[in-house]
């Protein structure tokens, strides 16, 4: 086999997990700390860590706005975005509900959609969920949490594919959207050079 290249998530995570002297007391203990309780604890750095990773792909301008604009109404955005990320996370740790996860992806997707990302980087948000959670938590990640850090990531993975799908169902909605309406406009122009009429409309007006 091939070896693992050093900028993989995998190779990431066995640098980042180790075996902390603080694992020996809480086994000790009795004391069980797992990652969902890691991530709960953590939860606001978390999700301001992935608010701000998501913002820093949009040009300047535009992050600074979102940034100092915490207005749900002035800034539909910001807010589109904050929803979608928290309820992503609730589902991560949670049921996994496809309907719920649907609804918060389609929350963000569909605005990246009709703004200029390329469709990697439209859906990139997601999976920067992964460096959020390793920067929030590089001093907590032992060992022993790394089987269920590794299915957590097989979920945002799940989700970012996901993601791609309902991105590219946005575009091609847009993409028929832009052709019926250049059909509309290529018709009504047609219609007043008098080379076509509306049959609605009865006799054409070179047979009056």
């Amino acid at each position: 086999m091939g070896k693992i290249a050093e900028n993989s998530d995998l190779t990431l995570c066995l640098k980042i997990f180790k075996r902390s002297p603080q694992i020996d007391t809480d086994e000790a203990l009795g004391v069980i700390v797992s990652l969902k309780e890691l991530i709960d604890k953590k939860r606001k750095k978390i999700l301001d860590r992935w608010y701000h990773s998501i913002l820093d792909t949009y040009p300047a301008q535009a992050a600074t706005f979102l940034r100092k604009n915490k207005d749900r109404f002035e800034n539909p955005v910001g807010q589109r975005i904050v929803e979608g990320i928290e309820g992503l996370l609730d589902e991560i740790l949670g049921d996994f509900d496809g309907e719920r996860i649907q609804y918060f992806v389609d929350r963000i997707v569909r605005v990246r959609a009709v703004q200029d990302f390329s469709p990697s980087a439209a859906v990139n948000f997601v999976l920067s969920l992964k460096r959020a959670i390793r920067e929030v938590l590089k001093n907590d990640l032992t060992s022993d949490l790394f089987e269920e850090y590794m299915e957590l990531e097989d979920k945002i993975d799940q989700i970012g594919m996901y993601s791609f799908d309902v991105y590219m169902a946005c575009r091609e909605k847009l993409y028929h959207l832009k052709v019926e309406e250049w059909k509309k406009r290529l018709f009504m122009v047609l219609r007043r050079a008098n080379v076509i009429y509306d049959e609605r409309e009865g006799i054409p007006p070179q047979q009056q």
